[in-house]
């Protein structure tokens, strides 16, 4: 296992105006030493904050450089990769902004999207959807966009009539989205809709209601929602849509999915059982996973979909072949004690089945195999990572 010092990174320009900035670091850090060759792809976007001061930092792993760094006015709600990984997004709820950073480009866009309270960011097969669950002033909304619409300055949108806390899941020129009807605060409805231009179209409501939908996820047919009392499964044939409810003992709050998994994971809101929703048998199979003692606290495929990754509350990272749904690994990544547990984020590798992991109290990232189980290697920061995500 290799351990890099990457230094430099609270060098920073300029704090982002609401109209966009920032600039390129002049400082690049003191690399003591470099990654074997197969390690180095791609780059790093990492949101840091000590003292009150955040910032938003751009790395190329070939050689461990700091290509772009910048303050930010505070602590983002959430930070991702683009559909295709040539963009970092940064998602700030409260001040409804959404921006991004290109790697290739060394910067921060001028071009951004607002709405009330960007919250649930889904992608899926080169797309990506934004959530809006609205304010006071503003209703629901969806933006979809790929990294060429990015690159175009180029957005399709939605306005939903009223705000509520919802998901929109695209899929190519149809979305399915959540939906609140006049009068309603429960909610439990879904409708699909056809981009017409830059916006959408209502076609089709879902008949089957999903009491208290939390999440989405798709593989290459199928849509699942998250519900009270149960999954709600959609499918797609052509244009149209056919929706079941498979029932669960628990109420599901996550889903993860994979255009190369048959199967979808659905995830309890409160409890730690997770299922895998089989959507031609239309069955839910409860996975033991590990026992009830440990809780859940981040989860993700990989970028083959080959593995299904689990970290839990005492800093195990557990290791599914998603063929069978055997746990085929386990990996101690932190003290069972850490406080930096709780705050660790996961970003998988866009290209290859590695995970990086970041660790708050060390000051850490580790980049993990999943076929091995092995911390391949640690970049050392002299910051501290809030958020992660890979990038080409």
């Amino acid at each position: 296992m290799q351990t890099l010092r990457l230094i430099g990174l609270i060098t920073l320009t300029a704090v982002i105006s609401a109209c966009g900035g920032g600039g390129d670091s002049s400082n690049e850090p003191n690399v003591q030493a470099k990654p074997k060759p197969e390690l180095g792809v791609g780059h790093l976007a990492v949101v840091s904050q000590d003292n009150q001061r955040a910032a938003l930092a751009v790395y190329q792993l070939h050689d461990n450089t700091s290509i772009f760094n910048t303050a930010l006015k505070a602590l983002p709600s959430a930070l991702y990769s683009s559909p295709s990984y040539g963009y970092a997004v940064i998602m700030d709820r409260e001040l409804g902004d959404v921006s991004f950073v290109s790697a290739a480009q060394r910067g921060l866009l001028n071009y951004r999207l607002s709405g009330g309270s960007p919250t649930h960011y889904r992608q899926f097969n080169g797309q990506a959807a934004v959530f809006y669950d609205g304010n006071e002033t503003q209703g629901s909304k969806f933006d979809v966009f790929t990294d060429q619409d990015i690159a175009n300055a180029k957005v399709t949108s939605q306005r939903l009539p009223y705000k509520h806390h919802g998901v929109a899941e695209p899929r190519g020129e149809i979305v399915l989205s959540s939906y609140l009807p006049e009068g309603q605060t429960q909610l439990s409805m879904v409708k699909s809709y056809l981009q017409h231009g830059n916006h959408y179209h209502v076609e089709q409501t879902l008949t089957e209601s999903c009491p208290g939908l939390h999440g989405a996820a798709s593989n290459q047919n199928f849509t699942a929602f998250g519900c009270q009392d149960g999954v709600l499964l959609v499918e797609q044939q052509g244009q149209s849509f056919i929706d079941s409810k498979i029932p669960t003992q628990a109420r599901i709050g996550t889903l993860v999915g994979h255009e190369k998994v048959q199967d979808i994971v659905a995830i309890a809101s409160t409890e730690q059982d997770l299922f895998i929703v089989n959507p031609h048998t239309q069955q839910a199979d409860q996975v033991a996973w590990t026992s009830k003692e440990l809780k859940r606290l981040k989860q993700s495929f990989s970028s083959s979909g080959q593995y299904f990754v689990i970290l839990d509350s005492l800093g195990t990272l557990h290791i599914l072949d998603s063929s069978t749904w055997q746990v085929i690994h386990t990996l101690q990544v932190f003290a069972a004690d850490s406080s930096a547990i709780a705050q660790a984020q996961l970003a998988m590798h866009g290209e290859k089945d590695q995970l990086f992991v970041s660790d708050s109290l060390q000051k850490s990232i580790y980049q993990i195999d999943l076929k091995t189980a092995k911390i391949e290697q640690t970049i050392q920061l002299d910051v501290t990572p809030q958020q992660i995500a890979w990038l080409k």
